[in-house]
């Protein structure tokens, strides 16, 4: 390929831009940010991903998981529904990779035959990440009965977070992460009915603690959400906060969003900052499901709304009073106990490249199949996703010096490029010509810089755009010598012009 043929426009300056890796692959023509809308993937950047999905069909082919052409991730069981009908047709992998992401389901006549496939595609997932210099690790992301997980790069650009442990690298997604259940408050002693008591214009769980003179940590927290049309009432501890992805798993991941005003009046007969599980007859809340997290199990007399304007109950315990249903629901935090070892947990960033689970997150398939005994047997699932477009940014993140990118050979997009330092000159135009020829005739990817620029441009924007090896064709080609640059570590070496590529391929062979 020819530079002048390509669309590759490098800037001078490095753009305000999120993390190093983004601000380098914007100012390296990789990508061009769109208002209101993603990001635009240029030439180079495709050219990468390309490179990667190559990376990914030789896993999923290693496999043997299947290709499917679908529209969208979830319509790979919709197909299994209509068409997988035997025992016999199992186990069963299929992928799908359009654009820039990897999806794959896989199906199993029991539990055992999901865990091994899950086991399989995560190691494939690691290689593939590890082939673009991504060290991937694995982070707890279980979901109730499904084994879950992610893997997870730390970054301190990344968006994502992680509760980290440092006395036994436990690790797990911030958002789902079963830490240890803090220790509890103590509570007044003593088995008391529930009793109401007037809290005017008390609504915050800081201003009902500074009201009463008793702890955060003595009331219950009520959220009202609604879960597939039907309310439901969270109760998480008064100095907690409540994970939308624990919540999330304990309503079967049923689609839910916050509870309007109006509606929490119909339901609860009073406004949000006076819910609680009991009505005004201290009886429990009806027609409304109450999930409760595990740090108010075991309490007594605690603190809640008594879902009447200006009103709270005293003496209100779970269990007795009324019985939730007992969920993790609530948001870790820094200090919180390492479920492992009980060492405080620290807060992490960190970039999420992918994420499986060996068993069905959602809508359940009802998937069944006719078994060895002609009765109908349910279809055991799992899944796995891969962002193809994670692992360009974070290879970015990761692989850069103070002159621009430094890609990993396996997902550059190119694996040389040569640079004539004057391609007006005749006669450093036909050697670079020349090499280039050998190049491709090497099976290289290679590209010609064949711009009439300046030869400190041309060097800047080759360093830039961060192609393993470099090429150039200088003043030296007048003592029959060209230079090879590797970009990794700037060690030039001296060939003549008609051995350059076979020293560039030999290069790469060695992983250098």
């Amino acid at each position: 390929m020819r530079w002048n043929k390509l669309f590759i426009p490098t800037l001078r300056a490095t753009p305000p831009a999120e993390g190093p890796g983004r601000a380098l692959l914007v100012r390296a023509g990789y990508i061009r940010p769109c208002a209101g809308a993603a990001d635009a993937y240029l030439p180079l950047a495709q050219r990468s991903f390309a490179r990667i999905a190559r990376h990914v069909h030789g896993e999923m082919e290693r496999l043997g998981a299947l290709e499917l052409g679908v529209p969208a991730a979830a319509h790979l069981p919709l197909v299994a529904r209509g068409d997988l009908r035997s025992y016999k047709q199992l186990p069963l992998a299929w992928y799908s990779l359009p654009g820039r992401a990897l999806d794959a389901c896989w199906f199993a006549m029991d539990a055992a035959g999901v865990e091994a496939w899950y086991e399989k595609f995560r190691q494939a997932l690691r290689r593939v990440a590890e082939s673009c210099g991504l060290p991937a690790l694995s982070a707890d992301a279980s979901r109730g009965a499904i084994h879950a997980e992610d893997l997870v790069l730390p970054l301190d650009s990344g968006a994502d977070r992680l509760a980290a442990c440092p006395a036994c690298a436990w690790m797990a997604d911030w958002e789902r992460a079963a830490v240890a259940r803090p220790a509890a408050a103590a509570d007044p002693d003593g088995d008391f009915a529930p009793e109401p008591f007037p809290t005017p214009g008390q609504k915050t769980i800081d201003e009902v603690a500074q009201f009463t003179g008793l702890p955060a940590t003595a009331q219950m927290k009520s959220l009202v959400l609604i879960a597939g049309q039907k309310p439901v009432l969270a109760l998480v501890r008064g100095d907690h906060q409540l994970s939308e992805a624990k919540f999330a798993a304990a309503v079967s991941f049923i689609p839910f969003r916050p509870a309007r005003p109006e509606e929490i009046r119909q339901w609860f007969g009073a406004d949000a900052g006076s819910l609680g599980p009991l009505d005004s007859d201290k009886h429990a809340v009806r027609g409304v499901s109450i999930l409760a997290d595990f740090a108010l199990r075991g309490r007594r007399n605690l603190i809640a709304g008594a879902n009447r304007n200006d009103t709270h109950f005293r003496h209100v315990t779970p269990d007795e009073d009324f019985s939730p249903e007992w969920h993790d629901l609530r948001q870790a935090e820094a200090a919180d106990g390492c479920p492992r070892c009980g060492a405080p947990v620290e807060m992490r960033p960190a970039i999420r490249l992918a994420h499986l689970a060996a068993g069905h997150e959602g809508e359940p398939l009802d998937l069944h199949v006719a078994g060895a005994g002609s009765r109908e047997e349910p279809v055991h699932t799992g899944s796995c996703q891969l962002a193809l477009d994670r692992l360009l940014a974070t290879a970015a993140a990761l692989h850069y010096d103070a002159n621009g990118l430094v890609w990993p050979p396996a997902i550059a997009p190119f694996d040389v490029v040569v640079t004539p330092a004057n391609y007006g000159d005749a006669a450093q135009r036909r050697a670079a010509d020349a090499i280039y020829a050998d190049c491709l005739a090497a099976g290289l990817d290679a590209l010609l810089d064949d711009r009439d620029e300046r030869p400190g441009v041309k060097f800047k924007d080759a360093d830039l755009i961060g192609i393993p090896h470099r090429i150039v064709v200088g003043r030296k080609l007048e003592t029959g010598l060209v230079e090879a640059i590797a970009r990794a570590t700037l060690q030039t070496r001296e060939f003549a012009p008609a051995d350059a590529a076979a020293a560039v391929r030999s290069a790469l062979a060695a992983g250098q």
